[in-house]
């Protein structure tokens, strides 16, 4: 099987060459834009986290102890 192999390069442009290709405005709302994703990946991981906790105590609850003589 041929796997392809992906790299990435990431190019970091000093914030005052940037503005000179977008408007301020622009970039505050890319920059909010940004922090939404981030918040909106939190509360997907917040979710998984709640299921697997909720999981574990079913399964802790659904456990007996059975005394053996």
């Amino acid at each position: 099987m041929n796997k392809s192999k992906t790299k990435e390069i990431r190019i970091s442009i000093p914030e005052e060459l940037f503005s000179l290709f977008m408007p301020e405005k622009t970039l505050d709302h890319l920059i909010r834009a940004k922090k939404e994703m981030l918040l909106a990946f939190r509360t997907l991981i917040d979710a998984k986290i709640e299921a697997l906790e909720k999981r574990e105590t079913k399964e802790t609850e659904s456990r007996k102890k059975i005394k053996i003589d």
